[in-house]
């Protein structure tokens, strides 16, 4: 189900549609046959790099897969500060999955993404309808925008975007030791490109959206809430998690990776996706 990717770059292909908010950039891995469609979103700081293996492993399963960059992220549009809160973000998902025509895909959000998919397919932001999906991931999901402000992997990722790119690339080989090489690449290039007035304004406006946690008792289709251990960088609390618990409905569960930090999905990649193919089995 995985490839053996030499580098990011050899991970799908870029292509690029224009919504309401402007033109957007996003990365597909697409079959030879119609299939069902996964979105990859990622988490604030990312693009859709953060993707490059989960992708390519969702696409060797035959999924249809597209990994969106949003706003102010990669190569998608960059609007100004004040425009970054949670109703902005969801409403370019929303706008993103019906100008590609997209039917009931599986949302995978990754923490800042991760918010604005559970936002999407709750409908709790935003005046619209929402769309149909098969499920949800949500990985690393903040307890609401204002509380990750003083994370330590909130800290490090601004530190790092503040810092020269030989300290950048000394910390990421060090931190990341044990990261698939195309993953630490990634990391790479998100902190190369990512704007800091940009990563602010998603924790600062962000934050309108208040506590983010009780919504996921509104979750009506099947999904897997993903927390990493908090003593190596996770956003969840015991009682955080303690709560999200308590709110998933039955047709939800909730998952952790003993020794994964914030990035799941890189720092427990067999971990992640084995989480997501038991999902998978049960919307089929």
């Amino acid at each position: 189900m995985t490839q053996d990717l030499g580098s990011v770059a050899d991970s799908g292909t870029s292509h690029y549609v224009d919504l309401p908010a402007g033109r957007f950039h996003y990365r597909r891995w697409a079959p030879e046959v119609p299939a069902p469609s996964a979105v990859l979103v990622h988490g604030n700081g990312g693009t859709w790099a953060t993707w490059a293996r989960v992708g390519a492993a969702l696409g060797a399963a035959g999924m249809d897969v597209l990994a969106v960059d949003l706003r102010g992220s990669g190569a998608s549009v960059r609007p100004p500060a004040g425009s970054y809160g949670l109703r902005e973000v969801a409403g370019d998902l929303d706008d993103f999955l019906r100008a590609l025509r997209v039917h009931a895909p599986l949302l995978i959000g990754h923490c800042w993404g991760g918010a604005a998919a559970l936002a999407l397919a709750t409908g709790a932001v935003a005046d619209r309808v929402p769309p149909v999906l098969s499920g949800l991931v949500l990985e690393e999901l903040p307890p609401d925008m204002a509380a990750t402000a003083t994370q330590p992997v909130v800290r490090d990722f601004l530190r790092m975007m503040r810092s020269s790119p030989e300290y950048v690339a000394k910390w990421v080989d060090l931190v990341c030791r044990d990261w698939h090489p195309v993953d630490r690449e990634s990391l790479l290039e998100e902190l190369r490109g990512a704007d800091v007035q940009v990563y602010l304004s998603a924790i600062d406006e962000g934050a309108a959206a208040g506590p983010l946690l009780p919504l996921l008792a509104r979750v009506k289709v099947p999904a897997l809430v993903l927390r990493g251990d908090p003593r190596r960088g996770g956003m969840l609390s015991d009682a955080d998690w303690q709560l999200a618990r308590e709110c998933l409905p039955g047709h939800c569960v909730a998952g952790e990776l003993p020794g994964s930090g914030h990035e799941l999905h890189r720092g427990d990649f067999a971990g992640f996706m084995r989480l997501v193919r038991e999902l998978l089995a049960t919307v089929a």
